[in-house]
């Protein structure tokens, strides 16, 4: 049955709701079950009949207590350092209590601020990954391909390096001219959705373990409390000089600001005029090439404000995309 419990949990549901008689509402889901599953075999019949039986032993009435005994309360979904209007209208929407706001909570217009994406900490992702700075080449891939922009990379002095928090990471930066500063590869435990893009892109491997790469997946609620630290701290280090930087590499392009961050799942994203398609065809181009004869490119175009996007095989045809 593997992770399926459809038949289970009807088989608890009339079993304890008493809507049919037991032994009525226990025949029909038999006859459902063989009229379903009839065709794949007895074993497989089987399995499932053996499954309702067991489970309508095993329940059992599950008396609540009458006073919360957990010692932690819920994260609020509105950091309380956000400004008044994202804490007491878009914090009460993040919470699903839009329709208690009055009209009159509502901008005149309609208008909603920009950037409040940054105070809406969801705290979803159970990993989050962790950067290895001995193992790190600088390459910049993870921070190109994550959907949310919750990796970051930044240079910066040491004067600034030495007021960082006791957990925060540095190395030294592989940037011609920047050799006496200091390099941070950081990531937003509370913004993180943990979908793993970062590491499946990293091309980096331990010569000791081939499953360690310069950044990992790791439990995510030890690292919290000093990440979150880690993470205010590096928002306050000044940006990188976009002048100084080569916007046509990857290598660069991870130490500019993100022009759009905290998305809600969207494919497409803006990093300084250039979109990123943050799907299979990125993450495992060679397996989708094979299996669909798909190819994608995004190419700037000099003369115009535009990427042309190519794409061969079923689908070919050329796109523009407007930046």
């Amino acid at each position: 049955m593997g992770t399926r419990i459809n038949t289970i949990m009807q088989t608890c549901f009339f079993a304890i709701s008493g809507v049919l008689p037991r032994d009525e509402a226990i025949a029909q889901i038999k006859k459902s079950i063989q009229k379903t599953y009839g065709k794949r075999g007895e074993a497989v019949v089987a399995k499932n009949f053996c499954r309702g039986r067991s489970c309508v032993g095993a329940s059992g009435k599950v008396t609540l207590p009458t006073a919360a005994s957990s010692d932690f309360d819920l994260i609020p979904s509105i950091s309380p350092k956000a400004p008044e209007f994202v804490r007491n209208v878009l914090g009460q929407i993040a919470a699903g209590h839009g329709d208690m706001l009055p009209v009159s909570a509502i901008p005149a217009g309609g208008a909603f601020p920009t950037g409040t994406a940054q105070w809406e900490k969801r705290n979803i992702a159970q990993f989050i990954p962790a950067w290895d700075k001995d193992l790190c080449i600088q390459c910049g891939k993870c921070v190109m391909v994550c959907p949310h922009a919750v990796i970051r990379a930044k240079v910066y002095s040491q004067e600034l390096g030495d007021k960082a928090p006791a957990t925060f990471q540095w190395a030294k930066p592989k940037w011609k001219g920047m050799e006496q500063d200091r390099y941070t590869l950081q990531v937003a435990p509370e913004d993180c959705t943990g979908c793993a893009v970062c590491v499946d892109v990293c091309p980096v491997k331990s010569k000791s373990d081939a499953s360690h790469k310069a950044i990992n997946m790791t439990p995510q609620e030890p690292l919290r409390e000093g990440e979150r630290e880690n993470w205010d701290f590096f928002l306050e280090l000044p940006e990188v000089d976009r002048s100084k930087l080569s916007h046509g590499q990857v290598k660069d392009l991870q130490l500019l600001q993100p022009l759009f961050e905290f998305s809600g799942g969207l494919r497409w994203l803006r990093r300084d005029g250039l979109h990123q398609a943050v799907d299979a065809t990125v993450r495992r181009p060679a397996v989708y090439r094979q299996r669909y004869g798909l190819l994608v490119n995004l190419r700037r175009q000099p003369a115009h404000d535009t990427l042309q996007l190519e794409r061969s095989g079923p689908r070919a045809g050329v796109g523009q995309l407007a930046v």
